[in-house]
């Protein structure tokens, strides 16, 4: 269970801060608001996994999934790996772990 906490804080922290790099490079709201809210929900799957890890891995995994999907189409419409790519990139590593995580459960 200690992969999936590090995992869930690395990621939530990486999504906020790109989240306000985007804000304040591209001047895009969209990025601030997605990542405020992709850093808030790794927090509380985060959160959810000392009170009941199979909630914790699910929402992690499933906002890791939507993300990666989200970041897939991104990518596929501008094909410029930053930040689009990287960020597919890293959520479907967050994703393979966590699944991994929940299979342990």
């Amino acid at each position: 269970m200690v992969t999936a906490q590090i995992t869930l804080l690395i990621y939530g922290v990486l999504l906020l801060v790109g989240g306000v790099i985007g804000y304040t490079k591209g001047k895009s709201p969209k990025s601030l608001a997605g990542g405020l809210v992709g850093s808030l929900l790794s927090g509380v799957s985060y959160w959810l996994l000392g009170v009941n890890p199979g909630w914790g891995v699910g929402l992690g995994l499933g906002t890791a999934a939507v993300l990666a999907i989200l970041f897939g189409m991104r990518y596929r419409k501008t094909q410029s790996f930053m930040p689009a790519g990287l960020l597919l990139l890293l959520s479907i590593g967050v994703a393979v772990i966590l699944g991994l995580s929940f299979r342990l459960l």
